[in-house]
């Protein structure tokens, strides 16, 4: 009775799995939402039944979804599959920070390997198909501007661009992390609720105000700052790696300063839109986020929290 009950659940969840898949294929716009729920037959698979089931049905997943759509649904089914598995997993162990870290390491792993295997076997390769067409909208862009500004000047205000775009052929790792950390959190976002819905016994996430990093990250920061002040020779593997990490390490670094400013804002009992306010304007000036890359750093390497909770 109990494995009848188990395989009807498991169809009904990979008939929602397919119809989900579908509608995020050939609906346009709100496809891109529904997308991110993909995973969420798998969460709550995972949840009822453990993980040993819940990859039975991502191979069951994985063979319908040809049927329905083509042999590349394969690559959907493992990534949201897997993301799904993993994310089920802490949500049953009441862990949801480690749903947030094991999601996007999830999608990380899931969209590398898809880009390998689209590289190897179908020759697309997504990351410098999109650089190319950046540098081919930068040039048209640059040409049409010669006809209206001095040549050297054109030159000086896309010099930036072109490095970057430089750049971001090194920032590959980065791009694919960023992505997958991204996706978790946006699928976190939108399963909460229908998970709660559904009756869920789900730890809720601590407030971002009292997230508190490692302070071992700090000096993992400034370590790699060094290295890449030493060489900066852009041609070599160390390069890349380094940058990579760099770039990491920085976004962890700036989230910490963040949460700083909402912590502090709590403590002195400001409204919220204060560090909201801070959080957006930090992207539009420059220089308000590197004040708030510092006072990540003072955060991680000195208990300012303490001594404003003595207060």
């Amino acid at each position: 009775m109990k494995k009848a009950h188990v395989l009807t659940e498991g169809a009904v969840l990979i008939a929602l799995y397919l119809v989900l898949m579908l509608f995020a294929r050939y609906v346009p716009v709100i496809g891109t939402i529904v997308l991110f729920v993909l995973p969420l037959p798998f969460i709550i698979f995972t949840l009822r039944h453990g993980i040993r089931l819940t990859f039975l049905l991502i191979f069951a997943g994985s063979i319908l979804s040809i049927l329905f759509g083509s042999i590349f649904s394969v690559l959907t089914a493992v990534t949201f599959g897997l993301s799904g598995v993993i994310m089920g997993y802490f949500y049953k162990r009441k862990q949801t920070l480690g749903v947030l870290v094991g999601g996007s390491l999830a999608y990380t792993f899931s969209m590398i390997v898809a880009y390998i295997g689209a590289k190897l076997f179908m020759n697309i390769d997504f990351i410098q198909d999109s650089i190319s067409l950046l540098e081919q909208s930068i040039q048209q862009s640059k040409k049409i501007l010669e006809s209206f500004t001095a040549e050297e000047q054109i030159n000086a205000q896309f010099a930036q661009l072109e490095e970057g775009l430089e750049l971001m052929v090194h920032l590959v790792p980065t791009i694919f992390v960023t992505i997958g950390m991204i996706s978790a959190v946006i699928t976190h976002l939108l399963a909460m609720p229908i998970l709660k819905r559904l009756r869920f016994d789900l730890a809720p996430l601590k407030p971002f105000r009292d997230w508190k990093l490692p302070q071992s990250i700090v000096w993992y920061y400034l370590i790699v700052s060094i290295l890449l002040m030493v060489n900066q020779d852009t041609e070599t593997f160390y390069f890349t790696a380094i940058i990579n990490l760099y770039f990491i390490l920085q976004f962890f670094v700036i989230m910490q300063g963040f949460s700083f400013i909402f912590y502090y804002s709590y403590v002195k009992g400001w409204s919220k839109a204060v560090p909201i306010s801070i959080l957006i304007g930090s992207f539009l000036i420059p220089i308000l986020l590197y004040l708030i890359r510092i006072l990540g750093i003072i955060d991680l390497g000195f208990p300012l929290r303490g001594k404003l909770s003595k207060k």
